[in-house]
C-alpha cells in the first residue's frame, strides 16, 4: 500500500459524500455552510484535536505518550444572517429557561404560599431545559479525525455541492484512507 501525507494533499476543503474534509492548512470559503449564501465578515471558530479520545484518560493516569501527529485543526466557518439568528435563538431559549428555573427557585424560597404552582414549574422547567439541550445539535459536527484530516457533518447540500470531491486530486476516498 502506498502511503502519502493526506493532510498535505488536501490544500482546501473537499467533499466526501455528505461530509466535508479539512486539513490544518485548509480554510472554508466565505459562504454559509448551511445554504451556501455569500457572507463575508464574522466567522465562528472551532478547534478539533487530532489526538485520540482516550488520550486525556491515559495522560491523567500518568502515561504521557507524546503524539507526533497532534496538530489541532482550527475551522472557521460562516453563517448567513438567517442561520446566525437561528443559532442565537436556540442559545437564547436555553438561557431563558435556565433563568426561569432560577427565578422559580427564588420564588419557592421567598413565597412558600405559592408552593404547588412553583413546585410544578420547578419540575417542568428542568425537563424542558434538558429536552431542548439534548435535541439541539451543533451546526457542524466532527465525525472523524484521521491522519491530520477532519471530516465534518452538518453542512447543507448546496454548500457541499460547491466543494470539489475529495478524490478529485488525491485519488483517495474515506473508505480507502481508513480501510
Amino acid at each position: 500500500m502506498v502511503r502519502f501525507d493526506l493532510a498535505k494533499s488536501v490544500p482546501e476543503a473537499r467533499r466526501d459524500g455528505m461530509m466535508f474534509v479539512v486539513s490544518p492548512n485548509s480554510a472554508l470559503p466565505g459562504r454559509c455552510v448551511k445554504c451556501n449564501a455569500d457572507c463575508r465578515g464574522f466567522r465562528i471558530s472551532r478547534k478539533i484535536s487530532t489526538l485520540s479520545a482516550w488520550y486525556p484518560l491515559f495522560s491523567s493516569a500518568g502515561w504521557n505518550a507524546q503524539c507526533a501527529d497532534d496538530r489541532p485543526i482550527h475551522i472557521a466557518f460562516s453563517l448567513c444572517p438567517r442561520h446566525r439568528l437561528q443559532r442565537l435563538w436556540r442559545l437564547m431559549l436555553i438561557g431563558c429557561i435556565a433563568v426561569g428555573n432560577g427565578f422559580c427557585l427564588l420564588l419557592y424560597k421567598i413565597a412558600p404560599g405559592l408552593g404547588a404552582t412553583i413546585d410544578v414549574l420547578m419540575m417542568v422547567l428542568p425537563l424542558v431545559f434538558l429536552g431542548i439541550t439534548l435535541t439541539m445539535r451543533p451546526m457542524l459536527r466532527p465525525r472523524r479525525v484521521y491522519n491530520g484530516l477532519a471530516w465534518f457533518a452538518g453542512a447543507g447540500v448546496e454548500f457541499l455541492d460547491s466543494l470539489p470531491e475529495l478524490n478529485a486530486r488525491t485519488g483517495a476516498t474515506s473508505e480507502a484512507v481508513l480501510g
